[in-house]
């Protein structure tokens, strides 16, 4: 089953919600390279997948900071697990050790797990404190 929550999650920033929606996209396409015979199609969209992730993330990063979100800390340290994780995943894949769909299913559910605790908590944070003037 598909989780669509890059429809329904909304960080309050529209470049935010569009890194979310392309990430999903980006699994989405690579959910088509089911075989060993595909590492050279899928390449590249490991490639745009991993930029695309580091990118949000120091994005993401840089809005916390701008609003002074006191739970930074924290999160920039949850990025690094998963850039590091994700890093893993991806030599496996490439290897040959892991298979294309486990990667894409483990890298959907962290993902949208990532999205559904700690993006959460800061956008609620976020709603709090944007409209009162702090932060």
């Amino acid at each position: 089953m598909r989780r669509r929550r890059e429809t329904a999650f909304s960080s309050m920033d529209p470049r935010i919600d569009a890194d979310h929606y392309t990430l999903f996209k980006l699994l989405d396409r690579m959910g088509t390279q089911r075989r060993a015979s595909d590492i050279d199609e899928l390449n590249p969209l490991l490639d745009q997948l991993l930029e695309h992730t580091f990118d949000h993330f120091t994005r993401e990063e840089q809005m916390m900071r701008t609003w002074d979100y006191p739970g930074t800390v924290g999160h920039v340290q949850e990025h690094e697990a998963m850039r590091k994780a994700f890093i893993e995943s991806l030599r496996r894949v490439v290897k040959g050790d892991q298979a294309v769909p486990a990667f894409i299913q483990h890298a959907r559910e962290s993902f949208t797990y990532h999205f559904e605790t700690a993006d959460m908590v800061f956008i609620h944070w976020l709603q709090m404190n944007r409209h009162t003037g702090t932060g």
